[in-house]
């Protein structure tokens, strides 16, 4: 996405923000108030293992909204509903909204929640949104387009955007965008160029997806307050991946990179245990990519890992074991 681009969308978000009325069901959950008094009277105490930590901050709430733009043509899926704040402001513009949650307890207060909404468009999963079947979901839901729209969970946000990846990668039915609230610092990293602050995530993203920091969001906007600050970021799927080589192997390669990240992309090839090959192979693949030795693997751009790895494609049975 270009710099001009974003300045557009950028500019447009705030336009929506400004002309959403957020749903009224939704914006009396957005407060650190109602949240306790529905936790108390469900006699509920969160758990840290699941990483609860609900939206109470309105504002936040419209962005969210604004970045996501539910339409009518659009299955929406949830993970970590929690209390249904965001389900709730999600359903009036959305066709269908699945509303996934594995907590019980929780459960129960969003059915609750949905019921006295008087909305009739919304789908409770009670179960680990890492076992789901989106691409079930999306082939039978009838509508045009699928998005993935949540506050997720710290502790499963690496699992959830590699399974998001995964979809990309089938090339079969997948999300168009995933709107996802995470921990800031992992945010920054999703979107740093190469370099030190770069991930070996951003860059299997950036395959498949453009990828946007939206916001940086307080830890004042959850109740109770997560440790770290969050980031709202947006991911735009891409038709086709930029790179041209095996998605597993792609995969391998930049794991292998980063890995070893202090060490130059040379010893980090030869000593990663995602791949099999000796020194002359990874010269020689490094040589066909023009890719420097001594270089570190976190210096790389997307362009020269896709080059590496086609290199190495060549050099690797299907098993990812080395041809001799």
């Amino acid at each position: 996405m270009t710099e001009g681009s974003r300045r557009e969308r950028g500019s447009n978000i705030r336009e929506q923000i400004d002309h959403i009325k957020g749903s009224s069901p939704a914006m009396s959950l957005a407060a650190p108030s109602t949240i306790a008094r529905l936790l108390r009277e469900h006699e509920l105490r969160l758990k840290k293992g699941l990483g609860q930590h609900f939206l109470c901050d309105g504002n936040t709430l419209k962005k969210i909204l604004a970045t996501a733009g539910p339409s009518p043509d659009d299955l929406i899926i949830e993970p970590g509903a929690g209390l249904g704040t965001l389900t709730l402001a999600l359903a009036p513009q959305a066709g269908r909204v699945i509303a996934v949650e594995v907590d019980p307890k929780l459960v129960q207060i969003l059915r609750e929640n949905i019921a006295a909404s008087g909305l009739n468009n919304i789908e409770i999963l009670q179960q680990d949104f890492l076992g789901l079947d989106m691409a079930e979901l999306i082939s039978s839901s009838g509508l045009s387009r699928a998005k993935v729209v949540g506050n997720i969970p710290y502790k499963i946000t690496s699992p959830i955007l590699e399974m998001l990846m995964e979809l990309a990668e089938a090339g079969g039915p997948r999300p168009t965008s995933a709107v996802l609230m995470v921990q800031s610092d992992l945010a920054e990293k999703l979107i740093s160029p190469p370099g030190p602050r770069t991930s070996a995530l951003g860059v299997q993203l950036r395959a498949v997806a453009d990828v946007e920091l939206i916001a940086k969001v307080p830890r004042t906007a959850f109740f109770p307050p997560p440790e770290v600050d969050s980031a709202l970021i947006r991911l735009e799927f891409l038709e086709e991946p930029r790179i041209e080589v095996e998605p597993g192997v792609f995969s391998r390669v930049v794991r292998a990179a980063f890995n070893l990240r202090r060490k130059t992309i040379k010893q980090a090839l030869i000593r990663s245990p995602f791949l099999d090959l000796q020194e002359e192979a990874v010269l020689t693949a490094l040589e066909e990519a023009v890719i420097e030795p001594q270089r570190r693997g976190e210096s790389l751009s997307l362009e020269e890992f896709a080059r590496l790895a086609q290199a190495i494609q060549i050099r690797l049975l299907p098993s990812g074991r080395r041809q001799d």
